[in-house]
């Protein structure tokens, strides 16, 4: 399978952004004061996550990431910019507020098992004021910049107001620009007529409301056909975890990418990495059976490692 070459595309990826903080070490003992294994830690390391580690992906898989988020202006916002900075991702329209928390996912691991997790974060939507910024951001980076794609990484923390989604397809489908959405239950059915739809496999049983079988094409197919009728999408991918992917495409056609077996250390992080990779592929005309393979392929990589981690053109080959 050829790699790709996707250094002419500039990929306005928006959406919830977040630090990812891990904390390494062995557990040797349980605590006197209370039945809970005591970490002795080892090393710790942060690293981006939601629409960042997408951002960070599509650099890495050679293209030019614009991120448009809101963080809040604190500790771990500033700490969030200085890590897209040493990145070599551009901080111009990731906007700070007062009045909002930037999100931290805290992991503890006992060598390569997670114990515990904890998460510091606002996740209401943005209010009116903070809403009419991120539109105006929106507007000014589409002004001034040739976007060949957009992505849509929800997270449901708030960034991705009805109206904003709204403002964001409205212009897309004006200009013509293919939008990639990955979904969260709260704003799922107000993504309407995408051009590639990647929910997993629970977004999508929840959305249609009944158990999806991974295995039957039958039942995927008649999913996607009961989930088109209520939001239109053009293009869907499902990821199956373990199964691979099935992709349900604007000609009626369907099929199954099945994916290698391997030995998952870590399945975070996986979403972000297939929605990248999809959506620099359709924006490459590339089919869509190939381009579920290069996901597979991509996701295979991340999951072999423990937290989030982005992947490069070569993991691909």
């Amino acid at each position: 399978m050829p790699v790709h070459n996707f250094s002419n595309l500039n990929v306005l990826i928006i959406g919830d952004v977040m630090v990812d903080f891990y904390l390494f070490g062995d557990v040797n003992r349980i605590s006197p004061e209370a039945p809970v294994p005591v970490v002795e830690i080892a090393s710790k390391e942060s690293r981006l996550g939601g629409a960042a580690n997408v951002a960070l992906n599509i650099s890495k898989l050679g293209a030019n990431p614009i991120l448009l988020s809101m963080t809040g202006r604190d500790i771990t916002g500033a700490l969030f910019l200085k890590m897209l900075r040493n990145e070599g991702i551009k901080t111009t329209h990731v906007l700070q507020n007062k009045n909002r928390v930037t999100t931290l996912k805290t992991r503890i691991f006992d060598d390569d098992k997670q114990v515990v997790r904890f998460d510091e974060e606002d996740t209401d939507d943005v209010n009116e004021a903070q809403e009419t910024l991120l539109i105006k951001e929106f507007r000014k980076i589409m002004a001034n910049e040739r976007i060949d794609v957009i992505i849509i990484q929800d997270y449901n923390k708030g960034v991705l107001t009805k109206y904003f989604v709204k403002q964001i397809l409205l212009y897309a489908t004006k200009h013509e620009i293919p939008v990639a959405v990955d979904p969260k239950a709260k704003n799922f059915f107000e993504y309407q007529a995408i051009d590639l739809f990647k929910p997993n496999l629970r977004e999508f049983s929840d959305s249609i409301g009944y158990r999806i079988n991974p295995k039957s094409i039958d039942s995927l197919r008649s999913g996607a056909e009961e989930l088109r009728r209520k939001n239109r999408f053009k293009n869907l991918m499902v990821t199956l975890g373990p199964n691979g992917i099935f992709c349900f495409l604007r000609d009626g056609s369907s099929f199954i990418v099945p994916a290698k077996p391997i030995k998952a250390a870590d399945v975070s992080g996986a979403g972000d990495t297939v929605i990248s990779i999809a959506a620099l592929a359709f924006r490459q005309k590339i089919a869509m059976r190939e381009t579920a393979q290069l996901c597979n392929k991509g996701a295979a990589a991340v999951c072999k490692k423990i937290g989030v981690a982005p992947v490069a053109l070569k993991d691909l080959k």
